[in-house]
This record gives structure tokens, C-alpha cells and sequence, in this order.
């Protein structure tokens, strides 16, 4: 396994994943998903999971915000093993999964009726909440939507609340599930700098399961590249601030180069036999 890009340590860690195995089904005869997972996440770290489709990075979510338990190994998250599902995550997916008879404030709204210790006092606290969520809508551009329901904004729009949902209580840890797959490109790359933007502002920490490339060494920090079933990580890549700082960067040579570096490393994966 390449690991040239770990050095940080655990005193930092977030996430803190040793050798961890998933199997579906019982015993042997069961279809091992995941195997000998390494893996840290920093505070504040932004993190992408690439590799062929099945090979269990969206599975590596599930691990990681506890809906799922590993076959081996273990998953820390803030120093404490996962054994139940996490209050402290944000999620997000390709579908925004939004409720169409709920508007898009009451949609945004939705973790906090339900995680605690926001659902205890939910009603007494609502126009702060208001307050909080409307101001999160300024930022990822969202204006006079707040009335509307899901049906009557764009995908776009759909999906910039689904991110506000994800972001309304504060989690420590953002999951995203392929959020920006099922978008068009100009209003994928949109979000990519609304999400930059949120990001340098709070400095949560992020792990990204995505398919583009582009968007992998544009947000992340740390790439990891993922094998064939059984998923194993077969590449760390640390990419260079200086060449993804702005969207301007994104047409450059160089970072041309870290996209290209790691279609590389997929490909290889994606011929690799098991």
C-alpha cells in the first residue's frame, strides 16, 4: 500500500480507521466488500475516496458514520470506537432526498427536531434556527426559496438545501455520498466552490466519495485510491494547495497533471485482476 501521504499521525485524528474488513453476509461464504483498511482523517481535513464503481468507498460512509459495523478491525471517530449510528455527522447524497411536502426551510431544518440535544428544545428555539438556516442559504446562494417546496426549485437548488440540511446542526464530520454526480457541469462546479467556500470558512471535516477526478483534487486534501472488490487503498495522494485555490486553477498544467496522475493509479485499479 502507498502511504507516502500519511504522516500526520493520530493525535489529530478525527477518524482513525485501523484494519478494518467488511463482509456482507455470514462467514466465509459471504462477499467481502472491504479489506485491511488503513485510514486517518485530520480535524479540519478534507478527504476524497476515488476508485472503480463497487469497490466499497460509499460502504466506507457507512463504516465511518455508524450504520455499519466492521467484520475486523475498528473505527474510531473523536478518540471513542463506533458502535451506533454518530449525532456528530452531516450527510449528503446524490439524491438530495428532500421531502416534497416540506419547504425548503422546514426540509433544511429537519436534523434538528430529530438529533439531540437540538430535538429537546426545537420549538422554544425555532427562530434562531430560522435565523441560523436562512443565513446558510445567503451563503450557498439560495434566495427567496425559503417558502418553496423541493418540486419547485431546480436540481441545483434541490441540492444546495440538501447541503444546508446536512450543515444546520454543525457536525464535526460531513459525509458526502457523490452530492454533485447526478448535476449538470456548470452548476456541479458551482457547488464545488459554494462547498470550497463553506469549507475554509468553518474547516469541518470532510470525506468525499466521488467518481470525478476533477472534483477530487479540486476540493481535497488527501486522496485515497481504492481498489477492485475486496476494496483495498491502493494509492495516498497529498494535493498541492497551490494548484486548486481557485476555480482559475483549475486550468492549469499543473493541476492537469494531478488529475492525470490519478486516473493512473484508477485505471491500474480498474485492470488490476483479484
Amino acid at each position: 500500500m502507498d502511504r507516502e501521504a500519511r504522516g500526520h499521525g493520530v493525535d489529530r485524528a478525527l477518524v482513525d480507521i485501523r484494519g478494518v474488513d467488511l463482509r456482507y453476509g455470514e462467514g466465509d461464504v459471504g462477499m467481502l466488500a472491504l479489506q485491511g483498511i488503513d485510514l486517518t482523517v485530520q480535524r479540519g481535513e478534507f478527504v476524497a475516496l476515488v476508485g472503480p464503481s463497487g469497490c466499497g468507498k460509499s460502504t466506507m460512509l457507512k463504516l465511518i458514520s455508524g450504520l455499519r459495523m466492521p467484520s475486523a478491525g475498528g473505527v474510531l471517530v473523536g478518540g471513542r470506537e463506533v458502535d451506533r449510528p454518530l449525532k456528530i455527522v452531516g450527510m449528503a447524497f446524490q439524491s438530495p432526498a428532500l421531502l416534497p411536502w416540506r419547504t425548503s426551510l422546514s426540509n433544511a431544518l429537519l436534523p434538528l427536531e430529530i438529533v439531540e440535544p437540538y430535538c429537546h428544545t426545537f420549538g422554544r428555539d425555532l427562530p434562531r434556527h430560522k435565523e441560523r438556516a436562512l443565513a446558510l442559504f445567503q451563503k450557498v446562494g439560495l434566495r427567496n426559496v425559503a417558502d418553496r417546496f423541493p418540486w419547485q426549485l431546480s436540481g441545483g437548488m434541490q441540492q444546495r438545501v440538501s447541503l444546508c440540511r446536512s450543515l444546520i446542526h454543525e457536525p464535526d464530520l460531513l459525509l458526502l455520498d457523490e452530492p454533485f454526480g447526478a448535476l449538470d457541469a456548470f452548476t456541479r462546479e458551482e457547488l464545488w466552490d459554494t462547498l470550497k467556500a463553506l469549507w475554509t470558512e468553518r474547516r469541518f471535516t470532510v470525506v468525499l466519495v466521488t467518481h470525478d477526478l476533477t472534483e477530487a483534487t479540486y476540493l481535497a486534501d488527501t486522496v485515497y485510491v481504492f481498489s477492485q472488490r475486496p476494496g483495498r487503498i491502493i494509492h495516498t495522494r497529498k494535493v498541492p494547495m497551490d494548484c486548486r485555490r481557485t476555480a482559475q486553477d483549475r486550468y492549469t498544467v499543473r493541476f492537469a497533471e494531478e488529475v492525470a496522475s490519478l486516473h493512473e493509479h484508477v485505471g491500474h485499479a480498474q485492470e488490476a485482476e483479484i
